[in-house]
């Protein structure tokens, strides 16, 4: 109930995604990341996060699961490059099933976050990592806008420069790019597509997933 009140309340303002639910696990308050989570074990958040992206769906709120795959009690990627060394099988029990409840609800987008996932790929930042979007498109099968986390965050900025992480994120396979560069990032992408660096199927795919999520929330006008 308490979703779809504030959900309304976004819809009315002219809202039509949020960037929520956080469905990172945290129980560690000391964790940076724990305040902005539910607080739960793994199961408990599993089912917060199932209801409250069937809540948006109720409402017509676009749903982000967020942050993929999930901070845990790393440090805080706005401040500093963040290198996460958990292993696979430590994050399919205790990172993942989060998102994968989301998946399963119908979630329309997630939102990557800038951290280096070593048991992934250990040599950049997973926002940018062909690697991850492709576990999360293969073995999490979602089919869903993919997005980056803000390109500003120190956790980036302190990588690479705003122009190769743009153009980074898309080649990768985000569909969306969060970031307040863009007069800077737009000719650099351009340029790739011109000239064959970022194939411009892969563009028309990632526009086509953002034109399939305004559609179904009923923006597109024929």
């Amino acid at each position: 109930q308490d979703t779809q009140e504030k959900a309304a309340i976004l819809a009315d303002l002219g809202f039509q995604l949020g960037m929520f639910p956080v469905a990172d696990v945290a129980t560690n308050p000391q964790a940076f990341i724990y305040e902005r989570t539910i607080g739960l074990d793994v199961i408990g958040t599993n089912t917060f996060v199932k209801t409250v992206v069937k809540s948006l769906k109720e409402t017509g709120v676009a749903s982000t699961l967020k942050h993929f795959p999930g901070y845990g009690d790393n440090l805080d990627s706005h401040l500093e490059i963040v290198t996460d060394t958990r292993s696979l099988t430590e994050l399919e029990e205790d990172a993942l099933p989060p998102f994968q409840a989301g998946i399963e609800a119908g979630a329309d987008s997630i939102l990557v976050s800038h951290n280096i996932i070593t048991s992934l790929d250990a040599t950049q930042p997973a926002s940018i990592s062909p690697t991850v979007i492709q576990f999360l498109r293969e073995e999490l099968q979602f089919e869903g806008v993919i997005m980056t986390d803000d390109l500003d965050m120190a956790g980036m900025t302190d990588f690479t420069s705003q122009e190769a992480a743009a153009l980074s994120a898309l080649k990768a396979g985000n569909d969306l790019v969060l970031s307040s560069h863009y007069a800077s990032q737009i000719p650099v992408i351009i340029q790739a597509v011109e000239q064959n660096d970022y194939p411009e199927i892969d563009l028309n795919q990632a526009v086509y997933r953002v034109l399939k999520l305004k559609a179904e929330l009923g923006l597109l006008k024929e």
